[in-house]
């Protein structure tokens, strides 16, 4: 079972882990691939996040083999006035199913939190775009190598 598990600061060496890893990272070429994730900023970063009700961060963790097995988060994009989300797959459990279980958690847990929609600017040569239309997301716009993908929250 996947669930996503906010981290206490002291479980962020994950996160520099995971941003350092090369096949991981791969689909962030246009920014220069890994990211360096220095513990100097470990603090401001964790507090940033974790105390700022515009942003919302947690691991995923698969239950079955006991680790995190990537990240996911939101956070409002002044740019583009939208709630824009990130989610990382660790490369070795991609294509399993796993990061679709994970996405429909994170648009849950905004749902939950009074958000309306959630976006992505991915790649437009990126295969993770089938996953998120997969699960409901829409092409908004595309522009040179970017496409915003956007699910808007069903109400009941």
């Amino acid at each position: 079972m996947i669930k996503l598990v906010q981290p206490q600061i002291t479980d962020l060496k994950y996160r520099k882990k995971l941003l350092k890893d090369k096949k991981t990272m791969a689909f962030n070429k246009i920014n220069g691939g890994t990211v360096d994730f220095n513990e100097k900023i470990w603090k401001s970063w964790y507090q940033f996040w974790m105390n700022d009700t515009k942003h919302y961060y947690a691991y995923v963790y698969d239950d079955e083999i006991k680790k995190y097995i990537g990240e996911v988060s939101y956070y409002f994009e002044e740019e583009y006035r939208e709630n824009v989300l990130n989610i990382i797959i660790e490369y070795p459990y991609r294509h399993l199913g796993k990061g679709k279980v994970a996405l429909e958690l994170l648009c849950k847990q905004a749902k939950e939190s009074g958000l309306r929609f959630l976006c992505d600017d991915i790649e437009t040569n990126n295969p993770a775009k089938n996953l998120f239309l997969d699960i409901g997301f829409k092409e908004v716009w595309a522009r040179e190598n970017i496409t915003m993908l956007k699910n808007v929250f069903r109400t009941i």
